[in-house]
């Protein structure tokens, strides 16, 4: 009954006025009764049935909804109310409830009406004036947003620059108010655009603070209205340097996106309008100074004159533009530019640069007065300084063109340079010196200009022509004339000008006509006279120099005695040098030949200071060729990373000088001989000279004959063991290397040096003998001297005659042979040696006990046994063993193949996983003969020995691959980085066909007479002279190691890929930048003469497969002949 009543009576009230009733409650009694017609009284009761059977139910909306539907005049809410009139809708209560009261039926359909909006809401940032652009004049914008899309829009600052708007609404509503936000920030986003304008234009435009700017501006906004933002309009700033430019400058337009095309063209408008007052008139560049005049003053005259113009002058193209609104006055301004120009005409004389200083010197200044004074014309250089511009007019330039054009004939300079070391030769002599000569004798002014380092003639062409010819072949000869520049290291300077000068003036009176200059500043002495005699002294001079005996004290720290004080501490510092060492408390004196000492005081400063210096000396001119091909660092930054030396040209004595340690310094050698040899081709040259020859070789009186005889600098490097010979000029080169070869091939006679492989270290002992009484013996009976290295493995034979050193090798050969008839290997397999040694040892120990003589297992190599003893015992116990050993693989089938050493490792595997795991999956037993490069499989069926042969086949084919992979690698980045850039040049001959340098036909020249190959313990059926990959064979019973019977002959896999004996300089460098570790168990032998067609007797076949013995070492780079892979510790793996 209340809702029927209603608060106040209200809902009664509207029931009666409604369905046209009355209505009396009892309240009491619980019942309504109308009053009224049939029809008002059907209508009412359907009223009070809404009524009385209506429910209320509270929905919980999402809170976007509610948002929305309770924003003003929102549209979905009206339309809901609308379908449901009998469904009261209340919002009034507090959160995101909604009240509906009405009949069950009506307020559920009404209910899933309003879950059934989806309402969203969307976000975006807006930054600076994009805010008030949304927003609108007091809110307009973003209410007419609000209408127009049904849509709420709340928008919130984030911080003082930006805000946030929030959109809610539906999603068809929210993106189409989205767009028409983005659609308005669009057309009122500031852009800037650009017009180029001239400078004077810039310039009225900023006159005045910029008052024309600034009413442009007021223009274009009172044009745009208050819609969008406003314009304004921005020169570009300038340095101060470049306010007076010739260039278009830039005005920039800046205002909204939809006002800017009027406001564009508003501006073209007004810059269009100004250039129509412009007058343009383009005269020479030339004249323009004269139409600005001094100081500006005749253009500034003019814009006084004119009042309200401006004259605007471009230097660099001649164009003057002239701005007035008077037609009036712009026609002035040309008259008077036109004048100006009349007056001023100009015309060129061309002239050689070395000529202007006569011009505007003292020389010229009658010639320039007439010109200038007496003609009224100005004279000047032009900036290309090979003409003088006369200006004038057109009368008066052309005769000063004559004038000046005479002057040019009489003052014709030519300029001739003279080193620093040469200048004092102009000015010797006094009145009858060079420079007073010239000017005698041809009629022509000598000058020497100081600064430049140049000599200028100054006269008529023809005289000036014959002056530099006789000056030239002063200082560089010809025509009969000689002049040669000679080194002189510092300690010999003295001796060769003697007490006084005593020893030049006796050199100068011997060769007649000859006069001898010692540099000042530098260890140079230049010969200059008759060419005959020039060289004839040369030559006394050059074997003065060599064979002079000089002394050098270097002084010594106490700390520094004590070191040198040390046993044999002095005999490893002169080692091989023939010089005089005596130490006293505070310094050590060294005396001998110049580059004795040298050497020697290089090794002593190694030994107290830990650093080694050496050279490389070069002439003048190579060394300035040199210089400028160094200037990019990374030339020599390579040179220092690969060998961790350091490297600096030093101009005062025109040398490379390389430091570090010995070795780093060794190998920087070895770099930057290759690179002289390939910045000076043919210039620069090296002849190898083995070890035990470079006593013989290295005697300063033969080589100084060498070098005066060639004309070449002839030197020789201990730390390269060679002699490099350079000049500049490559006739000199070779003439001098062949010399050298000569002298070599006689020396070779006299020597004969025997290699032995590292396994066979053991015969010197026997060779020297106890307290060195064999080799004494040896030397007493052939009168020979026997040189030992056990470093090297070698031993030196020398004597006075062929005969001696023949006969010495013989007895040598003879102690050797026997020694291994007493002392012989044998190789057991792995799986046979224990069986062999017996248990606790008891077979060997029989076995050396039946025949008397030490059998004993190499600890180096487990699989090798020594038998020593007298010769018959030694043979006796060899035949034993061979007899054991047939019995063994007897019962032992096994098959066998021959492998290279490279592939060794990858088929042991790390501490032998990768054989083991072969072994254990096919129950074999693999042996490896290390000496023999063999490999045998033992055990199990034929299958099973096949199945180990595979796998091992399998991992040699993986390791090849991944060569193959390197190498293609290798060749890519050589492509990519052009390391090979300087081999451009084939080792064998030089530019001029001329053959270069080689020390014999094998790689370390050096077997002397006919003296045969000393083989070691194996013979050829151990090593395949070409292992490559595997063969399979059955193996057989194996024989002595030097037993007449041969062993079985194994099949073998080749390649068609022979070592090359020969390889590139530049290839060679490669190889030793690249591998920088020392190639170790390098196997050595007797080196043989090879044969005429360049190849070697087999027999000297190594262990590693290689067809000749070489040392890789930084001392013999030049005879590279290598097989298998090298890896250095940088990394790189190089195949050869």
């Amino acid at each position: 009954i209340g809702h029927v009543i209603g608060r106040n009576g209200a809902a009664l009230k509207q029931l009666e006025e409604r369905c046209v009733v009355h209505v009396d409650i009892d309240k009491v009694g619980s019942k309504i009764h109308l009053h009224g017609s049939d029809e008002a009284l059907d209508l009412a009761v359907v009223e009070v049935e809404n009524i009385t059977l209506a429910i209320e139910e509270d929905v919980e909306l999402p809170s976007l909804l509610v948002t929305h539907l309770m924003a003003k005049r929102s549209a979905k809410l009206n339309k809901v109310q609308e379908d449901h009139p009998d469904v009261h809708i209340d919002f009034s209560r507090n959160g995101n409830t909604a009240q509906l009261r009405g009949r069950p039926e009506k307020v559920v359909v009404a209910k899933n009406d309003l879950l059934s909006f989806d309402v969203k809401k969307v976000t975006r940032k807006l930054e600076g004036r994009e805010t008030a652009f949304v927003v609108g004049k007091g809110g307009a914008t973003v209410n007419r947003l609000v209408d127009d899309h049904d849509v709420v829009i709340n928008i919130s600052n984030t911080d003082s620059n930006s805000s946030e708007v929030e959109i809610i609404g539906f999603e068809g509503n929210i993106n189409a108010a989205l767009s028409e936000i983005e659609d308005i920030l669009y057309k009122n986003e500031e852009i800037e655009e650009i017009l180029l304008v001239q400078p004077m234009q810039r310039n009225k435009l900023l006159e005045n603070s910029g008052a024309t700017v600034k009413v442009i501006q007021a223009e274009i906004n009172n044009m745009i209205g208050s819609n969008g933002i406003g314009v304004l309009l921005v020169f570009e700033k300038r340095p101060k340097e470049d306010m007076h430019s010739k260039d278009l400058t830039k005005l920039a337009i800046k205002t909204s996106r939809m006002s800017m095309k009027e406001a564009k063209k508003l501006v073209q408008q007004h810059i269009d309008a100004f250039d129509s007052k412009v007058r343009q008139v383009d005269v020479e560049p030339s004249l323009i100074p004269a139409i600005i005049g001094k100081g500006g003053a005749n253009i500034n005259a003019l814009r006084k004159e004119c009042k309200g113009a401006d004259v605007d002058v471009d230097k660099d193209t001649g164009v003057i533009k002239i701005f007035s609104d008077d037609d009036e006055t712009k026609e002035v301004i040309v008259k008077a530019i036109e004048k100006i120009v009349a007056e001023n005409q100009t015309t060129f004389v061309e002239v050689e640069k070395n000529v202007i200083g006569a011009i505007f010197g003292e020389v010229g200044k009658e010639m320039r007065n007439s010109i200038i004074d007496g003609m009224g014309v100005n004279i000047g250089i032009d900036p290309s300084d090979s003409k003088i511009n006369l200006r004038g007019t057109v009368e008066k330039i052309t005769e000063a063109a004559k004038v000046l054009e005479e002057f040019i004939a009489d003052n014709f300079t030519s300029e001739f340079d003279v080193s620093p070391d040469d200048e004092a030769l102009l000015f010797h002599g006094g009145s009858d010196s060079l420079l007073n000569r010239i000017e005698a004798d041809h009629d022509v002014k000598a000058n020497f200009r100081k600064q430049r380092h140049v000599l200028a003639i100054r006269g008529r062409e023809e005289n000036v022509n014959t002056a530099v010819e006789a000056v030239s072949k002063f200082f560089n000869g010809g025509d009969g004339f000689g002049v040669e520049k000679l080194k002189v290291p510092e300690g010999v300077l003295g001796i060769v000008i003697g007490k006084g000068g005593s020893n030049i003036s006796k050199l100068e009176k011997d060769y007649e006509g000859i006069n001898i200059h010692v540099h000042r500043n530098s260890n140079y002495l230049s010969i200059r006279g008759p060419v005959e005699k020039v060289n004839e002294c040369r030559v006394d001079i050059i074997t003065l120099m060599a064979t002079s005996r000089v002394t050098e004290l270097v002084p010594l720290s106490p700390g520094q005695h004590e070191i040198l004080a040390q046993p044999d501490i002095m005999k490893k510092i002169t080692n091989d040098i023939n010089v005089n060492v005596t130490l006293s408390d505070a310094s050590l004196k060294i005396r001998g030949v110049s580059t004795d000492v040298a050497d020697t005081k290089a090794i002593l400063m190694e030994h107290l200071t830990g650093e080694y210096e050496a050279s490389i000396i070069l002439e003048p001119s190579q060394f300035s060729k040199v210089s400028a091909a160094v200037r990019d660092p990374s030339h020599f930054e390579r040179i220092r990373k690969a060998t961790n030396a350091s490297i600096r040209m030093d101009s005062t004595e025109s040398a490379i000088i390389i430091s570090g340690k010995r070795s780093s310094v060794k190998k920087a050698k070895t770099f930057l001989t290759g690179v002289l040899d390939f910045l000076l081709p043919s210039q620069f040259a090296k002849v190898k000279v083995p070890k035990p020859l470079v006593k013989s070789m290295n005697d300063p009186a033969a080589i100084a004959k060498i070098s005066a005889d060639s004309g070449s600098t002839v030197s020789f490097d201990r730390d390269l063991h060679c002699f490099q010979v350079q000049s500049s000029k490559p006739e000199s080169v070779f003439q001098a290397t062949e010399m050298l070869k000569a002298r070599l091939s006689e020396c070779e006679k006299l020597v004969v040096v025997v290699r032995l492989d590292a396994s066979d270290l053991w015969l010197l002992p026997k060779i020297i003998g106890k307290g060195g009484e064999t080799v004494k013996e040896l030397q007493e009976e052939s009168g020979c001297k026997f040189d030992i290295s056990k470093e090297e493995l070698l031993v030196a034979i020398s004597g006075e005659s062929e005969d001696a050193v023949s006969t010495a090798k013989a007895s040598l050969d003879k102690i050797i042979e026997q020694a291994r008839k007493e002392c012989v290997f044998v190789n057991i397999p792995d799986s046979a040696m224990s069986a062999f040694i017996g248990k606790g040892g008891t077979n060997i120990r029989q076995l050396a006990e039946d025949h008397d003589v030490d059998i004993e297992r190499l600890r180096k190599e487990p699989s090798c046994i020594r038998i020593q003893g007298d010769e018959a015992s030694v043979e006796g116990a060899h035949v034993a063993v061979i007899a054991w050993l047939n019995d063994w693989e007897a019962s032992h089938v096994g098959k066998t193949v021959e492998l290279e050493e490279a592939f060794i490792p990858a088929i042991l595997g790390k501490q032998g996983s990768t054989v083991s795991t072969i072994q254990r999956a096919t129950r074999c037993k693999i042996d490896i003969d290390r000496r023999g490069l063999t490999l045998t499989v033992r055990g199990g069926d034929e299958s099973n020995r096949e199945e180990a042969l595979n796998k091992v086949n399998e991992i040699i084919d993986e390791e090849k691959k991944k060569i193959l992979e390197r190498e293609a690698e290798i060749l890519e980045n050589k492509k990519k980085k052009n390391v090979l850039n300087e081999s451009t040049e084939a080792p064998d001959s030089d530019s001029n066909g001329h053959s270069q340098p080689e020390f014999a036909s094998r790689p370390v020249g050096l077997t002397i007479g006919e003296s045969k190959v000393i083989k070691p313990n194996n013979t050829k059926n151990q090593f395949a002279s070409r292992p490559v990959g595997l063969t399979i064979g059955e193996s057989k019973v194996i024989k002595p190691n030097n037993s007449k019977n041969p062993t079985k002959k194994k099949d073998k896999i080749t390649g068609d890929n022979k070592p090359s004996n020969k390889s590139s300089t530049a290839a060679q460098n490669l190889f030793n930048l690249l591998v920088s570790d020392p190639r170790q168990n390098q196997p050595t032998e007797v080196l043989t003469k090879g044969s005429e067609d360049g190849t070697c007797d087999s027999s000297t076949s190594s262990t590693t497969g290689v067809s000749a013995i070489t040392e890789i070492n930084e001392d013999n780079v030049n005879d590279i002949h290598l097989g298998g892979h090298y890896k250095s510790s940088s990394g790189f793996s190089v195949r050869v």
